[in-house]
């Protein structure tokens, strides 16, 4: 809609915020920058009656806070709530949802009942700010600690208050999903006692655990419930959520349970003025100037930024231009240290400060009093999002402000264009997947380690009996002797998975005192030698990244000028999967290297933004392994669409963003778990191509289930692409709100045109040429990619698009992609068959030689080979070893125990072959280390296995050696071949070995393949 009279709402008589808008329509400098306003009416309050009423003590705490009736919704949640069900409840914010999930605890402790409750929140801060609420309310009803006490337990608690907790649980415990799958589940026999008594988990924010996160979380909740379930408990799940179109679907498939769904609010809402702003000049001067005028005017004020760095510069810029207003204002964002950002909380709800300049981690529902004012400084990506921060202001009563400052972003722009969608555009759906087979089976992994799996347990061995099969046959698993059982091979595997893929975190240092932190992901953008590095509004200037010592050094500076990184990423294809042809269509499936270089920084200055020179970097990449389809973009693809006067590279760019778009619907990801990029000229490919990846290293199945139906994806990515009414590109088609390089080059007919042609429903301009070949040799590969025109880059270096979704990179490693390699086997038939089994024992120990390093000098006493066709023993000594070594190279197989690395070694002494390359061999000990990840002693498996044990050892043996005794040696050797022998013949007849847990005192068995 372009800016006339008609685009501003007429305002009711009663609109108290009313005259300050007209003044900013009038406003010299944002007047003619305001290109739409309205005005969102409020909402009268709609109360409930609860029956029985609640406890008097509680209603008249409730009373004292001002909450003399409680609302519709709270009613009907306490309600369901108390008849044992599930409950969700996605009213706006600040309608009081947290008194759905306190108000229960509360009235058990009045009652004196046992139940406890598990209150878990996916940020620290949530959890301190319903701490303080439940802990007031628990007061004024006259609860003491004793009954109704509230405790965090998370990363941030001290160890003495961890083990005061376990020792005397509260009636409330709050905590987080990382603390819950690391600190609680993995030591969960001393949470007995709770778990016991747990009448309640209340879920807060739901709509946060969706993508891969939520895939985690859903397995994270299972494991716990599964204990509880272990000692009788079965908690009422108590759930709260943003506004989502299929929130109460989303909550059946994240938790496993049906719930009461509440989102009706009975809560008032006063009017809410939405003001649409188009920069002039830079949008980030735009909003600055709004964010003065209103905190001027006397309104609490917000300002929601889409990165940390502009955050920083927005409050080092206020600090500058009003010294004294800045002084009543904060930045917050994440990396700041933990009583920092507390205090600012504290500083925020206690009304000591009139406004605040904060990324999304204000976003959801910590309590910061009232605020009036919320200015968006570009869209949030998501209309879920949008409301959520709007959702911040507006409190008590009071009419509130939204604002958005429009980007040069052209989805930005697109709303300035349709501002009426901004206000009818529904919210999104929530996207999470429980099935992720290797999420799957890392928390399954996880669950064996917590208790054994069994029988009796059918919620993982009915739901997930063939990834059990496949982890028991890789040693992930391992089974009792008598196999009823399941146990974890590792004492402590949710160490190794990672629930949200932050990294490893570096602590910023100044005079040596830690200032704050940043992630691993952003160190080498944020923190590189030269950087500055703004903390609080103030300057930085970073002298060294020490990688391994994990910490950043910098120093106080005052500069007029701010850094930004210059980047490059790139995509190599590493092993192709699988392909596929469907006429036109090539497509192909297999392991990618994502890399990410920051090769040189810009110094920009602070006022007018223009650039003031570029310096270059030389930091190791950041690179990560993971899996992502493909499809080609061949010659004929290109000609056509330039005889069209379409852009290539922006049509595969168009095609990229809208398949991204659509692939929730194939792969039950959220948006933010895949990447994609696109290229006119891969060297690898040699043509044009668009790449679609998993997010997450190693590969979590996202891509390999777009594959699966790449056609169908590609047809619904054409129907979407020539279905939007749109001209050039709109958000419900073609622009991402998290596109790398702010939406351009993009065009949606060529886009459609190259979807058209590659599903053989248009004839290309030339002919399509040979079929494309994908080549792995290619070394210098990704160089001539960069040799393109994109206007959309200033850059010669960021000449490929980037990937449209920045996803962290995970630092850990991850349990679940451990394959075991099956052992080397010779193709033979049982008649040709020459299977020999194969012991020695030496002159010399490694000591009289130099070491292990010379075994080649420790001479042959004794050989033995044991033929295991013909059922017979040979014995070898030193003067037959030429012999000896020619009965092992005519064996089909060759069977020892340390036999690569010893055995052939000794033997390599006298004919310098290298017999682990020449002879088909299959080594115990090596294929036993391969599946339990460490190594076990001959003796100790056939003592647990076949109930002998050896008859002697190594030392015994040498000294029988100076003695002359060969006789004994010869005996002892026999006797290791024929233990050798009946391991072997065990493991291929029976499928396994078994081996003692000296620490968890078991027999367990694990699987081999012989």
């Amino acid at each position: 809609m372009p800016r006339n009279a008609s685009a501003f709402a007429v305002l009711p008589p009663s609109s108290e915020l009313g005259p300050l808008v007209d003044d900013l329509r009038a406003d010299p400098k944002l007047g003619a920058q305001l290109l739409y306003s309205a005005h969102l009416p409020g909402s009268e309050a709609d109360y409930g009656e609860l029956d029985p009423p609640l406890p008097e003590p509680i209603a008249r705490a409730l009373g004292r806070g001002g909450v003399p009736r409680l609302w519709r919704h709270q009613t009907e949640g306490i309600a369901a709530v108390r008849r044992g069900e599930n409950v969700l409840v996605t009213t706006p914010t600040a309608s009081g949802k947290s008194l759905i999930f306190q108000i229960p605890a509360l009235e058990e402790a009045i009652r004196g009942g046992p139940g406890h409750g598990l209150f878990l929140f996916p940020l620290k801060a949530l959890g301190q700010d319903q701490r303080g609420k439940f802990s007031r309310l628990a007061e004024e009803s006259g609860l003491p600690p004793e009954i109704a006490g509230c405790e965090i337990y998370d990363g941030d608690t001290p160890a003495s208050k961890r083990t005061a907790i376990r020792k005397n649980f509260p009636r409330v415990v709050i905590s987080n999903p990382d603390m819950l799958h690391m600190g609680i589940l993995g030591h969960w026999t001393g949470w007995g006692p709770f778990l016991a008594d747990l009448r309640w988990i209340v879920l807060d924010e739901l709509h946060t655990y969706r993508g891969i996160f939520g895939s985690h979380f859903h397995h994270v909740l299972q494991r716990f419930l599964r204990l509880c379930r272990s000692v009788g408990s079965n908690p009422v799940l108590i759930a709260s959520s943003a506004t989502a179109a299929n929130a109460g679907e989303f909550a059946e498939t994240l938790t496993g349970r049906s719930f009461h769904w509440i989102a009706e609010s009975g809560a008032p809402r006063e009017g809410r003025h939405l003001l649409l702003y188009k920069p002039e000049a830079s949008c980030y001067t735009t909003a600055l100037q709004l964010f003065v005028r209103l905190v001027k005017a006397g309104l609490k004020t917000i300002v929601f930024t889409k990165a940390r760095r502009i955050t920083e510069l927005l409050y080092s810029w206020l600090r500058r231009q009003e010294p004294e207003l800045a002084r009543r204002v904060a930045s917050y964002r994440a990396g700041f240290l933990a009583e920092e950002r507390r205090h600012i909380e504290r500083s925020l709800f206690e009304g000591k400060l009139d406004g605040v300049i904060s990324t999304s981690a204000l976003e959801m529902g910590i309590d910061v009093g009232g605020l009036d004012a919320c200015i968006l400084v570009g869209y949030p990506g998501s209309m879920m999002a949008t409301w959520q921060r709007s959702g911040r202001v507006g409190r008590d009563g009071r009419e509130s402000i939204t604002a958005m400052v429009a980007m040069p972003d052209a989805l930005d722009q697109y709303f300035l264009d349709h501002p009426g969608e901004f206000l009818e555009r529904p919210c999104e759906r929530l996207i999470v997947d429980p099935c992720n087979d290797p999420v799957s089976r890392a928390h399954l992994v996880c669950a064996a380690a917590e208790m054994p799996l069994c029988g009796d347990d059918h919620v993982y061995l009915d739901r997930h009996r063939e990834r059990v099969e496949k982890l028991l046959d890789q040693g992930h698993l391992l089974s009792s002797v008598d196999n009823d059982e399941i146990f974890s091979l590792r004492r402590r595997p949710q160490r190794y998975v990672n629930l949200r893929g932050g990294g490893e975190t570096f602590a910023i240092l100044v005079d040596g005192r830690t200032i704050g932190t940043v992630d691993g992901v952003r160190v080498l953008h944020e923190c590189h030698p030269g950087a500055v590095y703004l903390h609080a509004g103030r300057q930085f200037l970073v002298e060294a990244l020490e990688r391994e010592e994990r910490r950043v050094k910098a120093v106080v500076a005052d500069l007029d000028y701010f850094t930004t990184p210059l980047t490059e990423k790139e995509t190599e294809i590493l092993e192709v999967m699988e392909e596929m042809s469907d006429g036109p269509l090539q497509g192909w499936l297999g392991r990618l290297k994502v890399t990410e270089r920051v090769v040189g920084f810009e110094r920009k200055r602070i006022h007018g933004q223009e650039v003031i020179d570029q310096t270059p970097l030389d930091l190791p990449p950041v690179e990560f392994e993971t899996v992502g389809l493909w499809w080609a973009a061949p010659r004929a693809i290109e000609e056509t669409l330039r005889r069209e006067g379409e852009h290539f590279l922006g049509s595969l760019h168009a095609s990229e963003h809208a398949g991204i778009s659509l692939f929730p619907i194939l792969a039950l990801c959220d948006r933010g778990d895949i990447g994609g990029i696109s290229y006119p000229m891969h060297p690898q490919i040699g043509s044009g191509a668009v790449f679609i990846y998993d997010g997450h290293p190693g590969g979590v199945g996202i891509a390999a289930s777009g594959y699966a139906n790449l056609r169908d994806l590609l047809g619904r990515i054409r129907a979407l692409v020539e279905g939007c009414p749109c001209e050039k590109g709109c958000p419900s088609c073609v622009q991402s709100p998290k596109c790398g390089n702010g939406n351009r080059p993009l065009d949606k007919p060529g886009a459609a045109r190259a979807l058209r042609l590659l599903l053989g429903l248009e004839e290309p301009a030339v002919a399509w040429g040979e079929a494309v070949r994908v080549t792995l040799a290619a070394e210098d590969a990704l160089d001539a990619g960069r040799e393109v025109e994109d206007p959309g880059h200033r850059h010669p270096h960021l000449a490929v698009p980037q990937p449209t979704e920045h996803v962290p990179i995970v630092a850990q490693p991850s349990i679940f992609v451990r394959e075991v390699p099956p052992p080397p086997r010779p193709k033979v038939s049982a008649e040709e068959a020459r299977t020999v089994l194969f012991d020695l024992e030496t002159l010399r120990s490694a000591a009289d030689v130099g070491g292990w390093g010379y075994a080649h000098r420790m001479g042959v006493a004794i050989g033995v080979v044991c033929h295991l066709e013909e059922g017979r023993l040979e014995v070898f000594f030193e003067s037959q070893v030429r012999a000896l070594v020619e009965a092992l190279k005519a064996a089909t197989l060759v069977i020892g125990f340390n036999i690569r690395r010893f055995d052939y070694k000794v033997l390599s002494g006298y004919t310098g072959e290298d017999y682990a390359r020449l002879l088909p061999t299959l080594d115990l000990l090596e294929d036993v280390h391969s599946r339990l990840g460490f190594r076990v002693g001959m003796g100790h498996l056939a003592q647990e296995t076949l109930g002998c044990g050896k008859s002697a050892d190594g030392l015994q043996s040498l000294e029988w050696v100076r003695q002359g005794r060969l006789d004994l040696v010869e005996s002892y050797c026999r006797k290791d071949v024929e233990i050798l022998r009946d391991l072997y013949l065990h493991g291929r007849r029976e499928g396994f070995l078994l081996y003692r847990d000296k620490k968890r005192d078991l027999r367990l068995r694990f699987r081999v393949e012989w």
